[in-house]
């Protein structure tokens, strides 16, 4: 069963069940009382809260680590399995690529280094993670 769950927790639909086991696992908790919210004591495992465990170590360890994909689907040999390649751009990332190209970088003193700071024009606060993900969904 904790093979069938691995899978389980990889479903796009099923993020939040696989953030619950992994700050469960983090923290030393039984799952379910992240997942149910229970009033049960934190030292009560029940099966189902070592099986997820066992399901998060085997998603762990059963992750490429070149693409970050599940092993059995990034090699996976299935005919109508297929990949498509997306872009990320950091905005952070490229500004600070942009500074170090610039005459700035080369006044920096031994032990300093760089780093970027987000801040919005005016008033205005920065995106929440929620607007950040409705984008992603429009994409």
């Amino acid at each position: 069963m904790p093979d069938f769950l691995a899978d389980v927790l990889t479903w796009p639909k099923n993020y939040h069940f696989a953030i619950a086991v992994q700050t469960a696992y983090e923290m030393g908790l039984p799952p379910s009382l992240l997942i149910y919210d229970t009033k049960t004591s934190p030292t009560e495992w029940t099966q189902i809260d070592k099986k997820l465990v066992m399901a998060w170590t085997i998603l762990q360890k059963e992750t490429c680590q070149m693409c970050g994909q599940p092993l059995w689907i990034c090699r996976s040999s299935e005919r109508n399995l297929q990949f498509k390649v997306r872009r990320d751009l950091c905005y952070a990332s490229a500004e600070l690529e942009k500074w170090k190209k610039g005459k700035a970088a080369k006044t920096l003193k031994d032990g300093e280094y760089p780093f970027v700071v987000a801040e919005m024009v005016g008033d205005e606060q920065l995106p929440s993670r929620k607007a950040y993900l409705l984008e992603l969904n429009e994409e």
